[in-house]
């Protein structure tokens, strides 16, 4: 399977449908500059049609507030897409948090907007949003099979755990600094390798998969990931009553859920410190009228009932709404991804 695969979703008659998607409220916009095609890209794992069906109502929402042909392109790795978008193929991306730290430094991607939940809106009338109650980030866990005999962190040494990929926030690097913190003796990504056994799964499910089968005996993944593989009847899990993700579990809470869970239902033994939602980031270098026209529509889908209908999730610009830039002591967007910066400090060296 090619690394990158890239999926053209254009109408046939390509120069009567630019025209007609763009209204008359947009012949005010300058348009210096702009690409003739707007394209960006995802992270496929191993299901590149699945993505492509996924990003399907935001390619085709896009392509009717811009006026112009959008593409998407998905990438079975993390590494991909930004490769992609460093050699101009793509002109954003939404690739995870600690993929988007390393896409500023190779592929000059720049933050505009923000998911406000990882979880879908469907359903969910704009009356029904209140943008000041959106908490836009989320919680890597540490999972195991009840009966494992692994109860603690420590009981992870020398087992066999699957994570996702090298560069991915959620399913590695935010795990991995939580074992740096509480174990003593591990200072790099490195010295955790030496004390577990790490195995890549290459994506969020097939890390849970691995688990669920035996293959390993734990795994780490975002929240919302037990929750889905849950909702399909592919795992049993305990814990995240009404599919509550987002809420700081404390020792007491971990372990008070451990003790009621049945033998061979997954449960967590430890959460991570807050993680950032993926950013929608584009290419730096692109218009400033033409990134604006972007953040606008990502926007404003929150206030439009027919885009959230289809697309079915909000973005938000935390650094915008002032409770969230007090609380979270922001003066742009850009600060809002300062601590998955410092994650990738310390986890240079993968």
């Amino acid at each position: 399977m090619n690394k990158f695969v890239r999926i053209l979703l254009v109408l046939a008659v390509l120069a009567t449908t630019t025209v007609s998607l763009v209204s008359a409220q947009d012949a005010a916009v300058d348009r210096t500059d702009w690409p003739a095609v707007f394209s960006f890209g995802r992270f496929a794992g191993d299901d590149a049609a699945s993505a492509l069906n996924n990003a399907e109502p935001l390619r085709a929402y896009l392509e009717a507030q811009l006026g112009i042909p959008v593409l998407v392109n998905v990438g079975t790795t993390y590494g991909a897409v930004i490769a992609a978008m460093a050699a101009g193929q793509v002109d954003a991306m939404e690739v995870g948090p600690f993929s988007y730290v390393i896409a500023e430094r190779e592929a000059n991607a720049e933050a505009i907007a923000v998911g406000a939940t990882e979880d879908s809106l469907e359903g969910t009338t704009v009356d029904e949003i209140n943008m000041t109650e959106f908490r836009p980030f989320y919680y890597s866990v540490f999972v195991t099979k009840k009966g494992s005999g692994i109860a603690t962190l420590a009981d992870l040494e020398g087992k066999d755990v699957a994570f996702v990929d090298p560069s991915s926030m959620s399913g590695r690097n935010a795990p991995v600094i939580r074992l740096i913190n509480d174990i003593e003796g591990l200072e790099t990504p490195s010295d955790v390798d030496a004390w577990l056994n790490p195995v890549f799964a290459g994506s969020h499910p097939a890390a849970v998969l691995a688990l669920i089968n035996g293959d390993v005996q734990a795994a780490a993944t975002y929240e919302g990931n037990l929750i889905a593989q849950r909702n399909e009847g592919l795992a049993e899990v305990c814990g995240f009553e009404e599919d509550a993700v987002g809420i700081t579990l404390t020792q007491e809470m971990i372990d008070a859920t451990y003790a009621d869970c049945p033998d061979g239902h997954l449960v967590v033994i430890a959460q991570s410190a807050p993680i950032p939602n993926t950013p929608f980031a584009v290419r730096a270098d692109l218009p400033e009228s033409f990134k604006q026209a972007i953040k606008d529509a990502l926007l404003n889908i929150g206030t439009d009932q027919a885009a959230l209908d289809s697309v079915g999730r909000v973005y938000i610009d935390p650094a915008q709404i002032p409770a969230l830039a007090e609380e979270l002591n922001l003066e742009t967007i850009n600060d809002f991804y300062d601590v998955v910066r410092d994650i990738a400090a310390v986890t240079a060296e993968q």
